[in-house]
């Protein structure tokens, strides 16, 4: 859980990473429709996911960002490439999980779960909206970019689409390619190890 103190200071950080892009009064006009989710919004729906309470979402993607900065200077020092820039790398950490605010016409992506049952014997916090059109979540991501005009480059998109990893079974292609150097770049290797290692560390601060 997070304080209200913690949900201010996260959005606060935020939003300084926002500002410091160069999408940034494009990115504001976006945020100004998800005010609200931003800020209260689960990382998952059940409490041993990872963050299933209010401003669970703000931590996440916070500790994301953070965390693949760190893995990336980690993989520099081991000899890897890095192929992108530190904004790049921060911009698809900061909005990988987009799709999980939902959409202002549509409403929340989670809401909060009503039934007791489901609550105590499945630990599901949130259930789903029923009344949003159904995408995975890094796509609704992508989707909600262009629908707000912010433009991405090829390595953002990339980054943004696979950091799920192989969970997704959409990203298979992608990451099992057999054609020599099909990936041409190594941001979502490093997104998606930030994104797995951050979900684990949550989860088990659920548990124990």
């Amino acid at each position: 859980m997070v304080t209200e103190e913690q949900i201010q200071q996260h959005y606060e950080k935020f939003m300084e990473y926002i500002k410091a892009d160069s999408r940034a009064e494009q990115l504001i006009k976006m945020y100004e429709d998800f005010t609200t989710e931003l800020v209260t919004a689960p990382a998952s729906a059940k409490i041993f996911y990872h963050n299933a309470f209010p401003g669970g979402y703000l931590d996440h993607v916070l500790r994301v960002t953070e965390t693949s900065l760190q893995v990336a200077s980690q993989y520099k020092k081991m000899g890897g490439t890095i192929d992108f820039t530190k904004q790049e790398l921060i911009f698809a950490a900061l909005h990988h999980d987009l799709g999980k605010l939902g959409n202002p016409e549509q409403g929340p992506y989670y809401l909060e779960q009503d039934s007791d049952w489901h609550r105590k014997n499945r630990g599901e916090m949130y259930k789903h909206n029923e009344n949003i059109q159904y995408f995975t979540v890094t796509d609704r991501a992508l989707f909600t970019l262009q629908k707000y005009g912010i433009s991405i480059t090829e390595k953002e998109w990339l980054g943004i689409k696979l950091s799920d990893g192989m969970y997704e079974d959409s990203n298979k292609s992608y990451y099992k390619c057999f054609v020599p150097n099909a990936m041409k770049t190594n941001l979502p290797y490093i997104l998606h190890w930030a994104d797995h290692m951050s979900c684990r560390t949550e989860g088990d601060n659920a548990r124990f």
